[in-house]
């Protein structure tokens, strides 16, 4: 049995209205965390981030020195991070960008996410710490993106490297392929996207009752946070707002697969993006699953997050594990 359902190649119904028992008590206890029930409105982001001392990530957990090889350098200035499997290493190369709304750094949820990548398919994962805003914008995120791609195919060819990303990480991921085409380089072979923020602007009218269900996300708060991710641009411009995009540019999007929840208010624009990629010929497949919270493959031992892991395993073209 499925928890999830594709849509984009063909829907089928989910199995269960709010996904497993254990998808439930999660969801219900980040409910119950100091989240969205303290973040409403701008006042917060606006007291808590202009003007602050600018965060370090989470420190890389230390079975990772056990069951990995870590290598750390400076790209274009900014610290980088690539973490390799010490057994069962594969050809495959990800790149995967942080999710944070862009204005909060790589946090420990996310090495779970790279530990279980690692594991489930062998890749090399490469770790960009793209500069934060309101510190800094998407003009300065995007070259420094393409220098890591070019570095990485130094190593990996195109269709061997996956872009990955989760929440803003996985808007990062949908659009560096137009910046690097932009750049002259080629093409990478797919993208996998967690519950990705495809829009900055709210706008979308589907949102409210997405909003009425999310036990995380502040809306407001997000758009806020676009802005200065925007530094005064249009918002809507691609490469901060994926889904805004023209239909040229979404014909080019690589393979694409999309794992979302339906308690998630990135689900509206979401599916917005999907529809218009495949209308406009691009292979974009998104599995949704019923009670799936905001980037809920966190959270690994889910089974709604072992089955994500399996298809992404898949997807990038390794068996699945006994």
């Amino acid at each position: 049995m499925t928890s999830g359902y594709a849509a984009g190649a063909g829907t089928v119904g989910p199995s269960t209205k709010d996904g497993s028992r254990a998808m439930r008590i999660a969801s219900r206890l980040i409910g119950y965390l100091p989240t969205k029930r303290n973040l409403n409105g701008t006042d917060w982001v606006n007291a808590k981030y202009p003007g602050r001392t600018y965060p370090s990530i989470a420190a890389i957990p230390w079975t990772f020195k056990q069951t990995h090889t870590i290598q750390e350098k400076k790209v274009d200035g900014v610290r980088t991070i690539t973490v390799r499997p010490l057994l069962g290493a594969t050809k495959s190369h990800i790149i995967y960008t942080h999710g944070g709304i862009y204005i909060n750094e790589l946090g420990r949820p996310h090495w779970w996410i790279i530990a279980e990548l690692t594991k489930r398919t062998g890749a090399a994962v490469t770790v960009p710490l793209y500069r934060l805003a309101p510190e800094s914008t998407y003009h300065e995120a995007y070259p420094y993106l393409v220098s890591v791609y070019r570095d990485v195919l130094r190593t990996a060819a195109p269709d061997d490297v996956t872009l990955m990303g989760d929440s803003a990480g996985g808007g990062l991921a949908i659009a560096q392929p137009w910046a690097f085409s932009d750049a002259g380089l080629p093409r990478p072979g797919r993208i996998v996207a967690f519950s990705p923020w495809l829009d900055v602007t709210a706008t979308n009218p589907e949102i409210p009752k997405y909003d009425a269900v999310d036990p995380m996300l502040s809306v407001a708060g997000g758009v806020q946070a676009g802005l200065w991710w925007a530094g005064g641009d249009d918002p809507r411009t691609p490469l901060i707002s994926p889904a805004c995009a023209p239909d040229d540019m979404l014909a080019t999007v690589p393979p694409t697969r999309i794992y979302q929840g339906s308690r998630d208010v990135c689900m509206a624009d979401a599916t917005v993006f999907r529809d218009r990629a495949v209308a406009a010929g691009a292979d974009v497949t998104m599995k949704v699953y019923p009670g799936g919270f905001h980037v809920f493959p966190a959270f690994p031992r889910l089974p709604e997050s072992r089955e994500v892991y399996a298809d992404v395993a898949a997807f990038l073209g390794r068996p699945p594990l006994p």
